[in-house]
């Protein structure tokens, strides 16, 4: 078996969880090839004077959000067993990110931010929301044909991003579910939406539950 045969592809499912809410993307993404040289896995690194871990996050999540949905995938030169692979990156995770599965998949498949179609989230309130207010909010946004809105110089139609948004209860508290669409050049923003029903940021917290793929 040659060099190329041996190199693997792993996907990694975790979670990020309260400790790490503050932690942006980019530092993800260097607690990941900390994680990774921790584990003493063969992991393949890129050629040139600084060669980082060759992986690749599913989707960017804001800061201040958790998650129990995240997704990984890096690349390994050489095959392990995969019971192996998920203790060995259980006993090197910190705080905060739990391994919940690892598995091989093939080299050929679309990076993970191409197979993006749809994300959904959880969003709990500080404060106790009063039910009918709370489900009045959420008729008259999905009454709207359309919702202009303004991401940095770009204006933009919420309105087709979001795909579901419904009350539900948590811990016997109301509290909001929202499917949005997320593909590229097309995603919708939980924080956005819950900014054009007049919350602000400080009265709640997300929490991203699925990431939904294409195919």
């Amino acid at each position: 078996m040659n060099t190329q045969e041996m190199i693997t592809r792993i996907r990694v499912a975790y979670t990020k969880e309260a400790s790490l809410r503050f932690t942006g993307h980019l530092d993800m993404q260097r607690l990941w090839e900390r994680l990774l040289r921790r584990s003493g896995l063969p992991v393949r690194y890129s050629q040139g004077y600084h060669p980082r871990a060759r992986l690749n996050l599913a989707s960017a999540l804001p800061l201040g959000f958790i998650s129990q949905a995240e997704r990984l995938d890096f690349w390994m030169d050489e095959p392990r067993p995969v019971d192996d692979i998920k203790q060995k990156l259980v006993d090197a995770a910190p705080p905060g990110l739990t391994i919940k599965d690892v598995r091989q998949v093939p080299l050929s498949e679309d990076a993970l931010q191409a197979q993006m179609a749809a994300r959904e989230f959880e969003v709990e309130f500080f404060d106790n929301q009063n039910r009918e207010q709370l489900l009045g909010k959420v008729d008259a946004l999905l009454a709207e044909d359309d919702i202009h809105r303004k991401r940095r110089v770009k204006v933009y139609d919420l309105r087709p991003l979001i795909l579901d948004l419904k009350v539900i209860h948590r811990d016997d508290q109301p509290a909001l579910c929202m499917r949005l669409k997320a593909q590229q050049g097309s995603t919708g923003r939980p924080d956005e939406v819950l900014d054009q029903m007049g919350f602000t940021n400080t009265e709640y917290l997300v929490c991203r539950t699925k990431l939904l793929f294409s195919g």
